[in-house]
């Protein structure tokens, strides 16, 4: 689930108004609006993973719902970072690529060696094999993404 999408989720589960929503999270208005904005507008902004976590524990909302698999959503205070690991851990192709569009290629990128260091010495090497290869493809395919917005 996208930033823009969890927010109204969480706006229309709980019938909030923007302005409610925003006092409720401790931002301003204008910066709920930012966080509203599409990812492809210059004055589109982040929400801070503190943000996030809120929206989880207050309203059951998280950004990354679309897996294939199953991860442990018992706990709605878990970390991005640790769903991160979770998802490099298992090396599902499906869930590393929407892992990389609700977090960013370059965050996923940046937990690889702490997620390798989780697994037995021995499934390492494979692992990392493994992980280096669909990274890259991901990277691949979301830079022709980028390019082809660009170009239209």
């Amino acid at each position: 689930m996208r930033q823009q999408e969890m927010l109204r989720t969480a706006m229309k589960q709980s019938g909030q108004t923007r302005q409610r929503m925003a006092e409720s999270l401790g931002v301003s208005r204008r910066a709920l609006d930012k966080w509203l904005l599409p990812e492809t507008s210059g004055d589109f902004r982040r929400m801070p993973e503190t943000a996030q976590r809120l929206l989880a524990a207050h309203y059951g909302v998280r950004q990354s719902s679309g897996f294939s698999k199953p991860y442990d959503w018992s706990d709605p205070a878990m970390t991005d970072n640790a769903l991160i690991l979770a998802v490099l851990r298992r090396a599902d192709f499906a869930d590393l690529v929407q892992l990389c569009i609700d977090q960013g290629l370059d965050r996923v990128k940046g937990r690889v060696e702490t997620a390798l260091g989780l697994v037995p010495a021995a499934e390492r090497p494979i692992l990392e094999r493994i992980l280096a290869r669909m990274l890259r493809s991901i990277d691949i395919a979301l830079s022709e993404e980028l390019s082809q917005r660009h170009t239209a």
